[in-house]
């Protein structure tokens, strides 16, 4: 009589071989870890962000604003290797200048999706633009130089914002 192991499939460790060195499966996982480091709060060994007080005192333009979009894509950058490009992207309408002085009355923030900021409460914030009143934020315009003559607004780090407490999950 045959035992009952005989009877049951084999596994094909040659398939399995073959798909552990797949690129696509090797990016695909590489991508669930980032967006399971994205979605956990900063770690005891990351450097807490300043309380809100005094980020709104180191900030040199503060601004009330409306998110009129919110996107994640691929940032069109030309990198070596294996390094995620993808890019946030919000675009803002500013209905007053709180704090400095900015005479635009649109700003573009880019940021990454790994690293600490307000991507929650921006992507809720867009999803209401235009609902009325209650789609306004405060939002400090954290200008970086990135070359001679290049500059753009970041949301990827340590910035001040204030959001309305359905947006930023608070009860």
């Amino acid at each position: 009589m045959a035992s009952i192991n005989d009877a049951l499939p084999q596994p094909n460790y040659k398939l399995a071989k073959k798909l552990s060195r797949s690129p696509a499966l090797n990016r695909a996982m590489l991508a669930v870890l980032f967006s399971l480091i994205a979605c956990m709060r900063p770690a005891s060994g990351m450097q807490p962000c300043p309380s809100e007080s005094e980020l709104f005192s180191r900030a040199k333009i503060v601004v009330e604003a409306r998110a009129k979009s919110f996107s994640i894509s691929e940032s069109g950058l030309l990198v070596d290797g294996e390094i995620p490009t993808r890019m946030i992207r919000t675009d803002l309408e500013i209905k007053r200048v709180i704090k400095g002085s900015f005479s635009a009355k649109e700003a573009t923030l880019y940021g990454s999706p790994l690293l600490p900021g307000p991507v929650r409460e921006l992507a809720v914030m867009a999803t209401i633009f235009g609902f009325g009143n209650e789609d306004t934020f405060e939002m400090e315009l954290s200008r970086h130089q990135l070359t001679d003559g290049f500059a753009a607004f970041s949301l990827s780090d340590c910035i001040y914002y204030k959001f309305a407490d359905f947006a930023s999950g608070r009860n």
